[in-house]
């Protein structure tokens, strides 16, 4: 048995608080020369050893097993907190050094990003200032000769040079108005109007400082010159844009990275469902000049590593993000290593614990509740251990003066145990005689009478009344008898009564109507509700009879609607039922209480009280586990 640990803990922090309390007394009490008042000293270090005493004594409560554990846990919890302090200290290492890593792999993207369209802005304006597409804007519909259309196929040209110069590159092309043609490489030389007129005019309407233009889901780099009469135009490659994208994060499954306009819409992002984007703009401040390239915000149970950076090529700002718990698995993952291996250690020291308990507590705590059977008047022989050890001769010591006590008191148990028989059979054959003497007065009154089939069918169940009563020796009876015997002492008194009452029988139902009961022990229940609740027989009335079983416990209800039950008759009833075994009358419901508390012990029994309908209502319990000579094995309902 563990001692609760409040306990020690209450005398431990009592402990403490002493030590606090005697330096703040020692303090006070120092006087203007800095001595030490020796009483106070004394009181203090009288109150620290009794404290002390008390922890010795709640440690030496606890079993040894007890003690081991408890030792382990001590000198153990000190070792896993610094281990576990170690490895918190190195995952914030790596968190630190992944906003650095990924932070410093963001700088070099954007840069390497901001060459690659610089120098696509570059091919673009040096093709707006080409002799050539100068020329062709000039002359415009002019252009007749051989010549001049050869200018068209050197602008062409260089329009495929550019094209393959870069792969962020998806098409390029020109519009020059006054000539009435576009030149690009899909279309190749396209007469206006074409599809691409609606890109030319969608410029017209929306020009801005900003070259990028965002237009039918696709990305332009858009410049004209001329007054507008010459426009050239590079659409960069999304999918591209979305593959660098990727790469940049690849190692990493949660993540995710965008380019984002000044209007926060996603112009080319990754995972563009991903509820990260729905509010990315609330993990940063609302200074679009905040300074700060990267925070770690905690979205839905996770820990997020975002950064911000500016794209001064495209005009858009890309963020990215990635679970920062992805970063740091490995280390968690040893830090359930290194949980599952203290539990394993301490399930070690708590099974060595439990080898002392089974192999030096157990067999004494085994004979010490031997003892305590033998105070509870449990005499029974010890079962000792399979394997010889020191313990035997204990228990071979305890088996001898457990079978000289038994000896000793077995003469006068079974005396005792003689002398209920003969009382409870004696008690029982009370019955008897009373019921006949009250079934011969009224077959008297009904002949009497003149009522002779009245009479004749009185004296047929007074005949199978009485064969049930003397037919045997037994003083066992299944329950489906006795209450069939109940009913038929019902029919007999409604012959009486002149069936002015009315008797209410539930069935029996389940397995324990066969169940074996004392005989006579609910007819003398419906007996004493027939002849005190209806003893003037002029008025009608109810009687009401119901068994019931729930595990080892049956329950035998009867109960009238009479009215010449009193409160001081009920009082003398429960006075004497709770007296049975003193000398009162042995007859009705204080035998059956009787003879019931005899066989199942003083758990069992008869008890009346007021009915719902105002009269008795008398209840008979039998626990069946209580009985002396009961099997408890066999002693269930069902």
């Amino acid at each position: 048995m563990f001692i609760p640990l409040e306990k020690g803990s209450r005398g431990i922090f009592v402990c403490l608080n002493l030590i606090i309390f005697s330096k703040s007394v020692v303090t006070t009490k120092k006087d203007c020369c800095g001595k030490f008042d020796a009483r106070v000293m004394i009181t203090v270090t009288n109150l620290l050893e009794e404290n002390r005493m008390k922890v010795l004594v709640l440690w030496q409560r606890l079993y040894v097993f007890q003690k081991v554990i408890v030792v382990f846990a001590i000198v153990m919890l000190p070792v896993l907190l610094i281990i576990l302090w170690m490895n918190m200290s190195a995952i914030t290492i790596m968190k630190k050094q992944s906003v650095d890593s990924n932070l410093s792999s963001v700088a070099f993207f954007t840069g390497q990003l901001n060459d690659q369209i610089s120098f696509i802005r570059r091919q673009q304006l040096k093709l707006l200032n080409n002799s050539d597409l100068q020329k062709i804007g000039f002359l415009g519909s002019l252009i007749r000769e051989y010549e001049d259309y050869q200018m068209v196929t050197r602008v062409r040209e260089e329009l495929t040079a550019i094209r393959s110069s870069s792969e962020y590159i998806s098409s390029v092309g020109t519009a020059v108005l006054p000539f009435g043609y576009t030149i690009s490489t899909n279309n190749g030389i396209t007469k206006l109007p074409n599809p691409e007129s609606e890109l030319i005019e969608f410029y017209q309407k929306h020009k801005q400082t900003q070259p990028l233009y965002y237009f039918d889901n696709k990305l332009y780099f858009m410049e004209s010159a001329n007054n507008g009469n010459i426009l050239v135009y590079v659409e960069l490659s999304i999918p591209r844009l979305e593959q660098s994208l990727q790469q940049l994060l690849e190692p990493y499954k949660d993540s995710g990275a965008s380019l984002v306009n000044d209007a926060l819409s996603h112009v080319v992002s990754i995972q563009p469902n991903s509820f990260m984007w729905k509010n990315i703009s609330t993990y940063f401040d609302d200074e679009r000049d905040n300074l700060n390239p990267s925070i770690v915000p905690h979205v839905e149970h996770e820990n997020y590593l975002i950064t911000r950076i500016a794209v001064s090529s495209l005009g858009l700002t890309l963020y990215t993000y990635l679970n920062q718990d992805e970063i740091t698995d490995p280390i968690n993952q040893f830090n359930y290593w290194l949980v599952i291996l203290t539990f394993l250690s301490l399930a070690i020291v708590v099974l060595f614990g439990f080898s002392l308990n089974w192999m030096i507590h157990k067999p004494l705590k085994r004979l010490t509740d031997l003892f305590n059977r033998v105070e509870a008047d449990n005499l029974i022989r010890s079962s000792r251990p399979q394997q010889d050890s020191e313990f035997n001769y204990l228990y071979r010591n305890f088996d001898k003066m457990m079978d000289k006590l038994r000896q000793s008191i077995q003469e006068n148990y079974e005396q005792k145990i003689a002398l209920q028989y003969s009382e409870m059979k004696q008690m029982q054959s009370q019955i008897n005689p009373h019921f006949l003497y009250n079934s011969f007065f009224n077959l008297y009154m009904i002949c009497k009478s003149g009522d002779m089939e009245s009479a004749a069918l009185m004296a047929q169940k007074l005949g199978g009344y009485y064969q049930f009563i003397t037919r045997n020796g037994k003083d066992e009876v299944t329950l489906e008898e006795e209450y069939q015997h109940a009913l038929d002492y019902c029919e007999i008194q409604s012959i009486r009564f002149a069936n002015r009452i009315t008797v209410e029988i539930a069935e029996l139902e389940g397995e324990f109507a066969l169940r074996n009961v004392p005989r006579l022990i609910v007819q003398p229940l419906v007996e004493n509700a027939f002849e005190h609740a209806f003893d003037n027989g002029t008025r009608r009335g109810v009687v009401r009879i119901s068994a019931r079983c729930t595990e080892h416990i049956l329950h035998i209800k009867v109960e009238d609607d009479g009215q010449y039950l009193t409160d001081d008759r009920l009082q003398e009833l429960q006075v004497w039922l709770a007296a049975s075994d003193k000398s009162v009358e042995k007859t009705g419901l204080i035998n059956v209480h009787r003879r019931i508390r005899l066989k199942y012990g003083e758990e069992s029994g008869v008890v009346v009280s007021r009915s719902e309908s105002g009269g008795m209502k008398a209840e008979l319990w039998i626990d069946f586990k209580g009985g002396a000579n009961q099997d408890v094995q066999n002693a269930d309902c069902g």
